[in-house]
């Protein structure tokens, strides 16, 4: 049996070229990673992020006015405040639907990160989840994402339903909806900015 597999290598590395046994090896290298539980999520949401895309903002045909439900409905942060949705509208508001072991949320959060350094004072920025505060606080503290402000939700309201997640929307003060993506996104885009420019304007 080891000189069947001896036999086998000295085949293989006589056959292939440098480059193609560096190239197996990559891809070895990601299968292993992809099957390891404890690299599966960081492994997949690099690869997301990698191919992710800048959204597009609705149609005007397509934008839509909250309701007052929605205007009404409650989140709680992290200290343990409930606060109601309409508390926001002061400021253009950015909200995202996520969660920690959701590969695609995680891939997207680093460009939320850097978008919210360059609007947190001028956009209010509203990351859901409906994880309980012992599985969301360690994710921040390891990510160092301590400065995004994180609400938790018990429901969504129909105007931010949605089937998968991560899901975002961008409402201009008034509460219309100018932006909706499902999926995983470059939020950090000349696009997105310059909606938000727009926005703030407002």
């Amino acid at each position: 049996m080891f000189e069947k597999i001896k036999h086998y290598f000295r085949n293989y590395f006589k056959k292939r070229k440098p480059f193609a046994i560096a190239t197996d090896i990559l891809f070895w290298g990601l299968i292993i990673l992809l099957i390891i539980p404890s690299t599966r999520v960081p492994v997949s949401a690099f690869f997301i992020r990698l191919t992710s895309f800048a959204p597009s903002e609705l149609k005007p045909d397509q934008q839509y006015q909250i309701s007052e439900n929605t205007r009404q409905w409650p989140v709680q942060d992290l200290s343990g405040k409930t606060v109601s949705f309409s508390s926001f509208l002061k400021k253009p508001v950015f909200v995202n639907v996520w969660a920690t072991w959701c590969p695609p949320c995680r891939a997207e959060l680093p460009g939320i990160q850097q978008l919210y350094e360059t609007y947190k004072d001028r956009v209010q920025f509203v990351l859901l989840t409906n994880e309980p505060k012992n599985v969301i606080l360690p994710f921040v503290q390891k990510h160092h994402y301590n400065e995004l402000p994180f609400f938790r939700y018990r429901y969504l309201p129909s105007d931010f339903s949605t089937q998968s997640i991560p899901a975002t929307f961008i409402l201009s003060k008034k509460g219309k909806v100018m932006l909706v993506k499902k999926g995983s996104a470059r939020w950090d885009s000349g696009k997105v900015k310059k909606l938000l420019e727009q926005l703030i304007k407002q």
